[in-house]
């Protein structure tokens, strides 16, 4: 798996289905030789190192650039994108390192490389993931000098080096209400950059791409190269094709406003960047990204946790709540199924719009006269759990906390506080701040002992003043602080279901899910636009992570009409729930949302551990398709949806299913038994033709 030949002095990183190799020069610097397909022992052997080439003006006294490094040091003379640049104190402001050691422990691997003058270290950490095809690459930096301060003005995780060639990026960009869109482009002469200055990942673009070398979005065939960054905070991906052809990216923490002083002594471990590839297409990219989270990064503790049907007291009634209206709604929620009853924003003093009383997280009186813990004995008294919405990084100005601490905040001294949706952000890295924050975190575990929460921002962060900060910038910092305060909350409850959100899909990204079970996927509940978003967030991340819920018609952010089939049927491709004033519905439609509720919960094992298959994407057709089949095959289902009229329904093939085995079905009331191999090969004719025609279809084995 992992190897060193000291004679070839080279590196060698097997994972199932690839090859990356690097190796040291005769200076001591590491340079990058292959990464693709995976290689046999004659293969490896023709692998050598690139030749150096001359970046500028022809001279005899030129030093010969290597174009594909193993990382891009700024040295002094390097005119590529940086991974690693920084500023010692005394004024040097390059780094010249040489090789000095490695370490091998299993499937562990760690380059030590040191500066020449300075007692900097700089450790490059490869952990390799072998069945998932993933390298995780992360960077140590270690300052052992006795006086000289390091200040990083770029401080990456890592980079990957491609074959010179013609590459296409696929990447996402968007906004709040449109995540997820995914935008696919040539790969051209310069830099790309993709980042995020917002204190979050962002609506605007996710930290997670692909490299193909084609245009087309082929599923099953072709070779991928991908990548993700774990990190909840500001981001930056730059992709660039240099002289020759030669195609690098390098990502991390995004350096913007965020030098990292490191005072002599100090040492800061990045944030892991995985690298991998696919040799069978998005599909085999997918499936492995998803076994990957279910096995490596979601919390054990929830994982297998089924029972998460949520309904949601937000698009019902906003702000506008009371126990009377919820308590009716809860009498709705258990007949029809649900599992959990979550009370959104207004739950607490003086919350009557959201202009006021973030930070303030005591019940409101008027809108539970009996107590709060009363009205929680009676959700629980109709079979249902309880949930309920925080905020806690925020504050509103016109609120008891910020009059008593209004340098409680991020702010710049003498300047006007900007504040987005009428709320400021909490300075959390303040250990005073911080220590409040996880008072009311136990109070409201203590008094209402909550079987959910959702933990919101409902804003970016801006102006981060933080007298407090000496060395570790504020952006860096505060996501840390979340992290350690996510980790407190589930430590006074480890069984608690945590769902993340951030308006939205803002905080959607691989290492929150250390941290949360679930997040919040976009507040966009339209089915049409959710399609898109849905498509999207599944090319990364799985089923069980992806909250999807059924809202009302037409929908309040768009004033889209929709049909209730085609919304329910949305929301089950996911984390299934309910984002709707219910009391309005008619017997009719809350006695169909019963049997679909009901429906869903026989197939939700396989949707949230299942593999994915996606038969017809939105971008290229008219029909979204897709399929979830569970690891053994026996089980499959099948989700189809019309986003405009087809006037050519033509067969829809199936796979991921056992060719050898014979399958059962029921389509349009009829009963069907069929081969795997004929609905491989053949398909079925699948009546969804018209515009908002939907079916799911539960696929069984013969037994």
């Amino acid at each position: 798996m992992v190897y060193y030949d000291d004679r070839k002095k080279m590196f060698y990183i097997d994972t199932k289905d690839s090859s990356y190799i690097f190796g040291i020069n005769t200076e001591g610097k590491l340079y990058n030789a292959y990464y693709g397909k995976k290689l046999n022992k004659n293969q490896k052997v023709k692998i050598c190192q690139p030749q150096f080439k001359e970046i500028g003006y022809h001279s005899s006294d030129n030093i010969k650039s290597n174009f594909k490094p193993e990382i891009n040091i700024y040295d002094g003379y390097n005119v590529f994108e940086n991974t690693i640049k920084c500023i010692f104190s005394d004024g040097d402001r390059s780094i010249d390192y040489e090789y000095n050691g490695y370490e091998i422990n299993k499937n562990v691997l760690n380059i030590k490389l040191k500066d020449k003058k300075y007692n900097l270290f700089i450790i490059l950490n490869y952990i390799v993931h072998f069945e998932y095809n993933i390298i995780e690459k992360s960077i140590t930096v270690i300052n052992n000098e006795n006086k000289i301060k390091i200040i990083f003005e770029t401080l990456n995780s890592g980079d990957m080096i491609l074959p010179a060639g013609k590459y296409y990026l696929g990447f996402f960009y968007g906004g709040w209400i449109n995540e997820m869109t995914l935008k696919i482009e040539e790969i051209s002469y310069g830099k790309k950059v993709l980042e995020s200055r917002t204190g979050n990942s962002s609506h605007i673009h996710n930290p997670s791409f692909f490299i193909s070398k084609s245009s087309d979005l082929s599923e099953d065939c072709g070779e991928l190269f991908f990548g993700q960054l774990l990190w909840t905070g500001n981001w930056k991906f730059v992709f660039e094709r240099r002289f020759h052809d030669i195609v690098s990216f390098t990502g991390g923490i995004n350096n913007f406003d965020s030098f990292l002083t490191l005072s002599p002594g100090m040492e800061f471990n990045t944030p892991s960047l995985l690298i991998g590839y696919s040799n069978e297409g998005l599909t085999k990219m997918t499936q492995m990204l998803h076994n990957f989270y279910r096995e490596k990064i979601i919390q054990s503790n929830n994982l297998y946790n089924l029972k998460r049907v949520i309904v949601n007291s937000w698009e019902a009634f906003y702000f506008d709540i009371n126990e009377e209206k919820l308590l009716k709604l809860a009498d709705i929620a258990s007949y029809i199924g649900a599992e959990i009853f979550v009370v959104d924003d207004g739950w607490f003093r003086g919350r009557n719009d959201d202009t006021s009383s973030l930070g303030d997280w005591k019940p409101a009186p008027n809108k539970f006269p009996n107590g709060i813990k009363n009205f929680i004995t009676k959700i629980r008294q109709k079979g249902l759990k309880f949930g309920i919405w925080i905020e806690p990084e925020m504050v509103n100005p016109n609120s008891e906390l910020y009059k008593k601490h209004p340098d409680w905040c991020y702010h710049f001294k003498d300047r006007k506080r900007i504040e987005m949706r009428h709320q400021l952000v909490l300075n959390i890295t303040r250990n005073d701040v911080k220590n409040y924050i996880k008072k009311v975190l136990k109070y409201i575990i203590d008094e209402f002992d909550p079987d959910y929460i959702k933990w919101d921002m409902n804003r970016y962060i801006s102006q981060v003043g933080a007298p407090n900060l000496k060395d570790k910038p504020v952006w860096i910092k505060h996501t840390e602080t979340v992290y350690e305060l996510m980790k407190y909350l589930k430590s006074l409850k480890p069984e608690l279901i945590l769902e993340g959100c951030a308006g939205g899909g803002g905080r959607f990204n691989g290492d929150i899910f250390k941290y949360v079970d679930q997040m919040w996927t976009s507040d966009n509940n339209d089915p049409f636009c959710r399609h898109y978003i849905q498509y999207g967030t599944s090319l990364f991340y799985p089923a069980i992570v992806m909250c999807c819920h059924v809202a009302d018609s037409p929908y309040a952010l768009t004033g889209r009409k929709s049909k209730l089939s085609f919304r329910v049927h949305t929301a089950m491709g996911g984390n299934f729930g309910i984002e709707a004033n219910l009391l309005k519905w008619n017997e009719k439609e809350i006695n169909y949302l019963k049997k679909e509720i009901d429906f869903y919960k026989q197939i939700r094992e396989i949707v949230y551990y299942g593999d994915l298959f996606r038969l017809e994407n939105p971008y290229k057709y008219k029909r979204v398709s897709f399929m979830y089949v569970n690891k053994d095959k026996s089980k499959a289902v099948l989700f189809v949806f019309a986003l405009d009229n087809l006037y050519n329904n033509t067969y829809l093939k199936l796979k991921g299913l056992d060719e050898k085995d014979k399958y059962f079905l029921e389509l349009n009331g009829e009963k069907i038994i069929i081969s795997g191999d004929k609905l491989i090969k053949k398909g079925l004719k699948i009546p969804v033709a018209k515009v908002q025609d939907s079916m799911v279809i539960k696929i069984e084995k013969l037994k």
